[in-house]
């Protein structure tokens, strides 16, 4: 049986943003006018819930093969475009 080290549940980050964020977007998307949006403005006390599976899975960060299972792909220097992704993965616990 094959591993898989994706994450497929949505994280839900349990504590709020605190202040405002502007997030910039690694690439434009269209608003429901049709102008393209670069960043996204958070306000303060947002929670915000990540769907990780997208990072994992998508093809501009990892290759036409981002959908296949591949642990070599780790074992090698990671691909330009994952190291200019700066993926960040952190875990908070609140007690």
């Amino acid at each position: 049986m094959q591993s898989c080290v994706y994450i497929v549940t949505p994280i839900f980050t349990p504590s709020s943003t605190r202040s405002d964020v502007v997030l910039p977007l690694s690439m434009p998307i269209h608003n429901v006018n049709g102008h393209k949006i670069y960043e996204i403005a958070i306000p303060k006390n947002t929670n915000i819930f990540l769907y990780i599976w997208n990072l994992n899975c998508d093809p501009t960060i990892w290759g036409d093969d981002a959908a296949k299972w591949r642990p070599e792909r780790w074992l090698a220097p990671l691909p330009e475009t994952v190291e200019a992704a700066k993926i960040q993965v952190c875990s908070v616990r609140n007690e």
